[in-house]
């Protein structure tokens, strides 16, 4: 048995062992604990989670590495940008590629150069070219600041010695507004001795683990909001695995205790705006026309057919200063949203966004079902908030006959069109779909 005792020579054992693992049969993964470990008679239960059911998902990048389905929770729409960390041969980023779509982009990190090989190999066969693999250091992202819609890792973390520095640049790499979803091994209590020094029982996932509530600790004192837990199961390990570190007597006393194993699959947001910025939404009266006003002009938007009330228009302030503006027209069960800017110092940090989604909730309350748009420049944005593209001849008339239709946007503007009426559900979707994440029912 090998002991550890210091980062480099943690990392260089992972790099070893995962550059064994790219070059091996699956089948030999999957019956070890993350693949790493020791080869166990009983199938260890860290990967009962199957990701056939998923769209995307390509036999020959999958090798049975995880202890989760981060992809499953991770929210990811059309057109995000989405990084994997410790992306192996490739199996979550073609997971996540299915839902960015081509428009999207997904980055896979590792730093074992056989298992970038090998990714890059499986991506150039299914001829996705908006899927890229870097190697580098996930302590150390080879990856520029705000480009990443959402982040996902799975059964990663528990290798990395400085789990702090991975919280922070995922902080980094994150947009504002930004979140992840990471699947991992984390402590109840503590593992025997013999189990924490094992060299092999690291790269296996489980020595490197901390306890659940530092790890949930470090996601906070990183600064991330909403932190979740989407998924919790108890990971077994068989006494063949753990007769190659503990006697006996130690495993029956590990076996009786209150100490163990946990994978979880945790949620968390980088908060929209900075620490230091209090933003305020509030609906907009008469009051606010000239401020208003003053924003659509210098994003040249049009100002001319504004109502002076401001009915159905929300406001966004940063620290009491008119950042962001979004309103609609309301027409029976129909309506046109209109004037959504965002001064340009405020871009990153997805008001328009927050703006858009709340004039949604309220024309959903007020009875309204379907919203149009007329765009000359905003819609790749709208297609990615779930609008999509209509002739102008099929808006209804009272869209068509606006001031925005009829003379201030050109024919040549794009016209959109989102439903919002809440969809009906059918029972077999609800019997053959897993319950609210985090209501333990999965």
């Amino acid at each position: 048995m090998n002991n550890i005792n210091n980062d480099a020579a943690l990392k260089e054992i992972v790099r070893q062992k995962y550059a064994e693992i790219a070059e091996q049969d699956p089948s030999l993964n999957a019956a070890s604990c993350c693949g790493a470990g020791p080869t166990s008679k009983e199938v260890c239960k860290i990967m009962a989670d199957d990701y056939n059911q998923f769209d995307g998902y390509v036999a020959e990048a999958d090798l049975g590495l995880g202890c989760g389905l981060p992809t499953q929770f991770a929210k990811i729409q059309r057109g995000n940008v989405v990084i994997d960390l410790g992306s192996g041969a490739g199996n979550d980023c073609f997971v996540a590629r299915s839902e960015t779509g081509a428009e999207g982009k997904v980055i896979g990190i590792d730093f074992t150069e056989a298992m970038i090989s090998r990714a890059r190999t499986n991506a150039e066969k299914l001829g996705y070219h908006n899927v890229e693999f870097r190697q580098g250091d996930i302590e150390a992202m080879p990856v520029s600041d705000n480009v990443a819609d959402v982040i996902v890792s799975n059964c990663v973390l528990n290798l990395v010695p400085n789990k702090r520095n991975v919280f922070a640049e995922i902080f980094r790499v994150l947009k504002p507004g930004g979140h992840f979803s990471i699947s991992d091994i984390v402590l109840l209590g503590e593992l025997p001795e013999h189990l924490q020094e094992a060299a092999e029982m690291y790269a296996g996932c489980v020595s490197g683990a901390i306890a659940k509530e530092e790890y949930l600790r470090l996601i906070e004192k990183a600064g991330f909001e909403n932190i979740t837990l989407q998924k919790q199961k108890p990971i077994y390990l068989p006494d063949d695995i753990l007769q190659n570190y503990l006697s006996a007597e130690e495993i029956a006393a590990f076996r009786a205790g209150t100490s163990g194993i946990e994978s979880i699959t945790v949620y968390a947001e980088k908060p929209a705006v900075p620490a230091d910025v209090e933003l305020e939404i509030s609906a907009a009266g008469a009051q606010d026309l000239p401020e208003v006003a003053h924003l659509l002009q210098t994003e040249n938007l049009p100002t001319d057919d504004l109502s002076p009330e401001l009915p159905y228009f929300l406001l966004a302030r940063a620290n009491g200063t008119l950042v962001g503006v979004a309103g609609l027209e309301v027409y029976g069960t129909d309506a046109l949203l209109r004037s959504v800017a965002v001064h340009k110092d405020f871009r990153n940090f997805r008001i328009a966004r927050r703006l858009t989604n709340d004039l949604l909730k309220q024309a959903k309350l007020n009875g309204i079902k379907d919203v149009y748009l007329i765009t000359t420049t905003a819609d790749k944005y709208f297609e990615k908030q779930g609008y999509t593209r209509v002739e102008r001849e099929s808006v209804p008339v009272s869209i068509g006959t606006t001031q925005q239709f009829g003379s201030l946007c050109p024919s040549s503007a794009v016209v959109m069109h989102r439903r919002i009426e809440k969809p009906k559900v059918k029972l077999s979707e609800v019997q053959n779909s897993c319950c609210t994440p985090g209501s333990s029912c999965c």
